[in-house]
């Protein structure tokens, strides 16, 4: 691998400017592509990095073409990822992840470019019946189970499905080469955006949770936070997007997992594993109250969620992939940045 071209699409995102940095580690050139470059200002000095602040939404002077045109490797990162968005503007985030990403395939497949597309696990949907070994989602063999048209938070799983099936399409027809990434809840430095006061936004779990303990506001756990997820370590997260990256010929027109099946947990019990990490980081032996709170209250009404999701990651460990970090060590890395960054006096003050 000698000066392989990488487009990174959303690359200034959570996900992207954690992946550009370890990428530098090697001999890649970026173009970075993203609406700002506030999470890669350190990345932007690299001479081996182009950044075009562009919205792909607001039309193309054919800039997205030539940037594609030029790439070995185009990374699609692009995607509204939050459930509050869901159930608040379904149709933008459908015309976003959807839309607006399957023009980027098609330019993929008109240049005969490599494409690894960004989905999501929420494509598989509710955990429903599943039972044993069904309760782990294979990429090759699990069914992709939504809920009624009327709980429209699966619009963004819907959309993802349909942007997946219309990649897998392309390779079938026009000989694409593909891979499409599923993650399975990545959490990090940088993640996602802080909340002085409760009613100020809706960030993710993590983020949400990191808001409270910092910020003295109650940690809400949506309809008792009994369901549950298997966090990932950002960094555990882009190690193996570098197996995927330099495994084409492994890796091709395979739908592949993302995630630390060993983390799972659940949610209720994160708010609490949170609250005691804060604790022992920061020195202070106040913790902010943990409280219910109904779907419909947090989200809105139509939102619904999946019970459990568990991982098969044996194409990854099949290659030599293993997550390094455990759920406490996640916390506490991730935790430690936030603590350092914004626990301070001045910092949390709301007067």
């Amino acid at each position: 691998m000698i000066h392989t071209n990488i487009a990174l699409f959303g690359g200034a995102g959570f996900i992207g400017s954690h992946l550009a940095r370890r990428l530098l580690r090697e001999d890649y050139h970026l173009t970075i592509v993203d609406i700002d470059d506030e999470k890669i200002a350190d990345v932007r000095s690299d001479d081996r990095v182009d950044f075009y602040e562009l919205d792909i939404r607001d039309g193309d002077d054919g800039t997205v073409w030539t940037i594609i045109e030029a790439a070995d490797v185009v990374i699609d990162l692009i995607a509204y990822a939050n459930p509050k968005q869901y159930v608040d503007m379904p149709l933008e985030v459908v015309h976003l992840n959807y839309d607006q990403n399957l023009r980027l395939v098609e330019d993929c497949v008109a240049t005969d470019t490599r494409l690894i597309q960004f989905s999501t696990s929420e494509v598989y949907g509710k955990t429903g019946g599943r039972t044993g070994e069904d309760l782990v989602f294979s990429e090759d063999s699990s069914d992709l189970t939504m809920g009624p048209v009327e709980n429209h938070r699966w619009i963004y799983a819907t959309a993802k499905q349909l942007l997946e099936r219309m990649v897998h399409a392309h390779g079938i027809e026009n000989d694409l080469d593909w891979t499409v990434i599923r993650p399975f809840n990545f959490i990090g430095r940088e993640m996602d955006y802080l909340i002085r006061e409760p009613d100020a936004g809706t960030p993710r779990v993590f983020a949400s949770f990191m808001s409270a303990l910092l910020y003295d506001h109650p940690m809400y756990l949506v309809d008792g936070g009994e369901n549950r997820r298997s966090f990932t370590h950002i960094s555990d997260a882009v190690e193996a997007m570098v197996y995927v990256i330099d495994g084409e010929e492994r890796y091709n027109r395979e739908v592949v997992n993302v995630g630390t099946p060993g983390n799972e947990t659940t949610i209720h019990d994160l708010a609490y594993l949170m609250r005691d990490v804060y604790e022992a980081q920061s020195g202070n032996g106040s913790v902010p109250p943990i409280k219910t709170v109904s779907g419909a209250e947090f989200y809105g009404e139509g939102y619904e969620d999946c019970e459990r999701r568990i991982p098969d990651v044996t194409k990854l460990t099949d290659a030599g992939w293993e997550p390094q970090y455990d759920l406490r060590e996640t916390l506490e890395e991730a935790m430690s940045y936030y603590v350092e960054k914004y626990d301070q006096p001045e910092a949390v003050s709301l007067d």
